[in-house]
Formats: C-alpha cells, structure tokens, sequence
C-alpha cells in the first residue's frame, strides 16, 4: 500500500489513495486521540460515495479500531483497510499532537506596509470590532462591508480614505435576526452600490456559542474559501459562563482557529447610553479581553431625528495594535422607500461629521478648531464659548500645534489662510 497524499484544512484532514479510488476525512480531531471518520470511494462516474456513516472513534483504542476494520471489511474486501485505519490512526494523532507549525521570523518582509482585507478598517486576518448600542445600523454597515468584499466595490470615500476591498468570499454569521432581515437589507444595499445581480454569499442561521460550534465553522470555512467573517453579534456568539473573561478567551481562541479576517459586532453597556454622544469612548460591554484581543475597534455614534429616512453616523478609531488611529469617519445612510413603504435602496456615502453639531463632538479639540476657523479668524473666547471648553485648553491646543495655527494678535486663524 502507498502512503496517501494528505490534504490538512482547517479542523480537517482529507487522505488520498488514487489506487482504491479512496478517500477518507478526518474532522473534529485532537490530542486525546479522538476523531470523526468519513469513508469515501468514488463510483465509475467520478462522484464520492459515502462508504460508511460518520464514526467518532478513539484512534488510541485497538478495540475500537478493529471492530471498525471489521464494519468496513464485510462491504469492501478489496481495501487493506487494517493498513489504512493503521496509518490514518497514527498520522491523525501525530498532527493533532504537534500543533501549528514553528516558523522562523527576523528576516525583512517582503513589505512594511500592514495588510487590509477592506483598507483602511479591517486588518487582514485578523479581529476587527465595531460596537455601540443597539439600534446604531450596526448590521447595515457590516452588510455593506460584506457586499464590497464579496463584490469586489471600492466604499465610503472622503479626504482622507477610500474603503477598497481586496475581494473574497465572506460568511455572515447571525445570532440576533432571520435570513429573511438579510435577504431584505443585502438587496437594498446591492440596488444603492449598483449591483443589479443575483450574486450572493453565505449566510448562517446561529443560536450555539461560536466555541461549540467552531468545527461546523471551521468547516464551510475551508470549503467555501472564506476570507472574512462577520459576527452578528459578540453577546450572544461568546454564550455564557461564570468568568466572562474566560467565556471571552473562549470566543477568540475559536475565532483565531479560523486563520481569517473576522468583524465582530458587539454593544454597549445598557447604563451608559445616555453618554452615546460624549467624545469619550463607551466601551464594548463586558470583558476587558475583549479590548485586549480584538486588533482593532470602533465606536460607532448616530444622529437621528424621528421620520427621517437617513442616519449620520461617526465611526471613531478607539484601537488599532498596528500604526495610527484613524481619523473619525462620517457615514450617511439614505434609506428609500417606494410608494407602498417598502424597502429599495440603501445607499451609503462619506458625511462631514464637523457639519453635524452632535457628531462634531467626536473629532479632536484640534480638528474642532480648525472646523471653526475654516470660516474665519476669532479671538480666543468666543472659540472657548462656540466649542464650550475653558479658555485655558483652547489657547494650549492652539500653541501646541502652531503648524496649523497662526496667532494674529487679538484672534487666531488657520496657518493655511495666513496672508
């Protein structure tokens, strides 16, 4: 018997034999020796056929494996199945043991230049969090996401970024609406980008915590060629437990399983939403591991008045483990409605947020200011009234960032506009 060629996925193991027309999948595997098997053989026509149902066995146990090879040998005489239970025995329990692979680091990359699965919020391959309260079109923007990335369409652009995908396929995973909620939002957000198509990417019904369920995960991960995965939302995905630092550890250890971009949405603290439009950052609710594994995060605040069809949103920068927090990023969201009150179109487009009393609070004292100024010079007080902050952090912000600003005698005006 040849040794087969070996295929490792994530969470699986696929071993071939050409010779007998075989193939067999291990999944659910770890280091105590236990595995789920699946015997394939294909027919005269090339299609796999299922040999045998899926067994879990504990590939340690000579019992067990030997009244497998006996299960086996009453249908298909002409497998040395004792060689081949033998060999995928000892191989599975080896990979399983020796774990990801050591690779080598000190050697200059081939650039510096940090990876965006959708540039410049969502890091390649690694954990991204968006979070508010609820109510904050969380899940329309991470389908809009989902569709440039899906679609392969440039997003949101203003002065300083452009959203640009490196395309992909994305897995939406869902543990607070239906199916039906996404069929609606996704079409409406394909008709506002142009997209007049019957194209579509995976969507999952969930209610188990993502930890339990990672090997199904894990699963259409690999054969759906999944490169970003979209989480809807942390809360109900981390499931529950007596250490929320552990049911958080939890959630991103399996989440880190997956070798894949990951967005995550999660919410805030139900005390502080009265705070949703103060400049300080609320924070994701419960465990601090979640600010600590999650690469990067942002805070999302709204400005909204009753029957309106649009929303301002900012979407605010509050970590990033590689380079410079990003500017706060204004988004509108135009909702359209046919006659009936029927959902058409959504359409997304950058907004400048220092045009929005409320939102504007979200910028820097430095970005206020050279909001204010854009219209003219001004003395000091009337700036510390217009922005309601002393006189004092005024003049200091002013004075500590005098490539912007040019002190004129009695006002103060933008460097840019200095005659």
């Amino acid at each position: 018997m040849n040794n087969p060629s070996i295929t490792e996925g994530i969470g699986f193991l696929n071993y071939d034999w050409p010779e007998y027309k075989l193939r067999v999948v291990a999944e659910r595997y770890d280091d105590d020796g236990y595995a789920e098997l699946r015997f394939f053989r294909k027919d005269d026509t090339g299609e796999p056929l299922l040999l045998h149902h899926p067994t879990r066995v504990n590939l340690l146990a000579t019992p067990t494996i030997n009244s497998l090879i006996k299960s086996l040998e009453k249908n298909f005489t002409d497998i040395p199945w004792t060689d081949i239970l033998t060999y995928i025995s000892g191989k599975t329990l080896e990979i399983a043991r020796q774990g990801e692979p050591v690779k080598d680091v000190g050697k200059k990359p081939e650039t510096m230049k940090v990876e965006y699965q959708l540039s410049p919020i969502l890091e390649k391959n690694e954990p991204t969090t968006i979070y508010s309260p609820g109510g904050y079109a969380k899940s329309y923007l991470a389908a809009y996401i989902a569709c440039l990335v899906q679609f392969n369409y440039r997003g949101i652009a203003d002065s300083h970024n452009c959203w640009l995908p490196i395309t992909g396929n994305v897995l939406y995973l869902d543990w607070e609406s239906s199916s039906q909620d996404h069929e609606r939002r996704v079409w409406a957000i394909k008709q506002g980008l142009g997209i007049d198509t019957e194209e579509t990417f995976p969507y999952r019904f969930c209610h188990q915590p993502l930890a339990a369920d990672i090997y199904n995960i894990q699963r259409i991960i690999s054969e759906r060629k999944i490169v970003l995965l979209i989480v809807d939302s942390q809360m109900a995905a981390e499931g529950y437990g007596a250490n929320p630092s552990q049911v958080s550890s939890q959630y991103y250890n399996a989440l880190r399983s997956l070798h894949c971009t990951s967005l995550t949405l999660d919410h805030v603290n139900k005390a502080e939403w009265s705070k949703t439009i103060e400049a300080d950052s609320l924070g994701p609710y419960g465990s601090v591991v979640k600010f600590n594994r999650s690469r990067s995060q942002f805070e999302i605040k709204k400005s909204q008045t009753a029957e309106e069809d649009f929303m301002e949103l900012a979407l605010i920068h509050r970590k990033h483990n590689e380079g410079r927090l990003l500017k706060p990023i204004g988004i509108r969201i135009d909702f359209h409605n046919n006659t009936d009150g029927e959902l058409e179109k959504v359409i997304f487009r950058a907004c400048d947020i220092s045009d929005n009393p409320e939102l504007s609070k979200v910028q820097t004292l430095k970005d206020r200011l050279i909001g204010i100024l854009a219209g003219g010079s001004m003395p000091v007080k009337d700036m510390a009234e217009e922005l309601d902050k002393p006189e004092g952090t005024i003049r200091s912000t002013l004075n500590r960032h005098k490539d912007t600003f040019v002190n004129m005698g009695k006002e103060w005006g933008l460097k840019a506009y200095e005659s």
